[in-house]
């Protein structure tokens, strides 16, 4: 019995050396790795304050598995989440860590870039400005604008403190007034250029009063 477990031992030595290498490249095959441009969402967002500035908007997520799984996750299949819970007022740098990060089940993480984001965090406030109206044309022709009466002249915005800080009066959409020879009143959308700044109230009325032109 000895002599039969002895015989041929390099041989055998060797096909269990060979078997080994086969069973890891077997395991091994099917596993790879892809990178994800993955959105940021940031939750816990203290009350009474707002994102006034972020440098990023996405981070690249690398994923470790099985290729059969990797081939069919979307972007949209993670979520990539910063906790804003113990934020401060002003810029701040968060680091985006790994358990901040869900992926589908047999999945790992197996990188992130950048591993954190740069944002500006401002109080919410609100103020009351004026509102101007944005004409365009002339009356017909005898005829010019008497007075123009919008209501209300105010207007109540919202938005981040350090922006309203800058705002002193929102328009109106562009009102045409080519060749109108009458008083005339209408309802008018106002705009804020300002994608920060969100209105409370969407329109006014321009009260147009058109009188019998001055001779020179």
């Amino acid at each position: 019995m000895r002599d039969l477990f002895f015989k041929n031992l390099g041989l055998k030595v060797l096909a269990l050396c060979l078997a080994i290498i086969l069973w890891f490249l077997i395991s091994g095959r099917g596993v790879s790795e892809i990178t994800l441009e993955v959105p940021i969402e940031y939750i816990n967002i203290p009350p009474g304050y707002e994102i006034v500035k972020k440098d990023r908007d996405t981070v690249r997520v690398s994923l470790f598995g099985s290729e059969v799984v990797l081939r069919s996750i979307k972007p949209e299949d993670l979520r990539v989440y910063v906790d804003l819970k113990d934020a401060q007022p002003g810029r701040g740098a968060y680091r985006i860590k790994k358990r901040n990060i869900k992926v589908p089940p047999a999945l790992t993480i197996s990188n992130v870039t950048p591993s954190k984001v740069n944002i500006i965090l401002d109080r919410t406030v609100r103020k009351k400005v004026p509102v101007k109206p944005d004409i365009s044309g002339e009356p017909a022709p005898g005829k010019e604008i008497s007075q123009i009466i919008i209501k209300p002249e105010k207007v109540e915005v919202e938005g981040p403190e350090s922006v309203l800080k800058k705002i002193s009066f929102v328009r109106t959409e562009p009102i045409d007034i080519s060749g109108l020879d009458e008083s005339s009143i209408s309802k008018v959308n106002i705009i804020s250029d300002i994608p920060a700044v969100r209105l409370m109230t969407g329109n006014v009325d321009v009260h147009i009063i058109i009188k019998e032109g001055t001779e020179k």
